[in-house]
């Protein structure tokens, strides 16, 4: 099922997405008449999705990935309409934003990010003086 998110909704709709969604997988798309369908990125942990409006300049912003060698900000400038299909009833699910010049941009909700633990072996050396 799609849905429309009402414009006066977007600021809300993103911070709970993020809030609810922090570091899920996510795969990113851009299509457009141009160049077709792109796959920007896949497999990142959502860092969460933002809706700015400075001075008239409306954006919004998707972060994922982690750290300084695993992160990426996708900015979608002049959004006009912004959509959540949701998958099934495990709350994963797709947004759609589309801008002024007719681009989409899905990003796929996909799954919780595994969690990783490692285990490491340490020693204990007492020195007496």
């Amino acid at each position: 099922m799609t849905n429309e998110i009402p414009k006066k909704g977007w600021k809300q709709f993103f911070d709970d997405l993020s809030r609810e969604k922090l570091d899920w997988q996510t795969k990113i798309e851009v299509m457009n008449n141009e160049t077709g369908a792109q796959i920007l990125t896949e497999g990142l942990a959502l860092g969460g999705l933002t809706f700015e409006d400075e001075e008239g300049q409306e954006r919004i912003e998707v972060m994922v990935g982690s750290g300084t060698e695993n992160h990426q900000t996708h900015n979608i400038c002049e959004p006009e309409k912004v959509y959540f299909r949701r998958a099934d009833d495990r709350q994963i699910g797709t947004v759609e934003i589309e801008d002024a010049s007719g681009t989409k941009t899905l990003v796929h909700i996909i799954q919780p990010m595994p969690i990783l633990v490692e285990y490491v072996e340490t020693e204990t050396v007492i020195t007496a003086f």
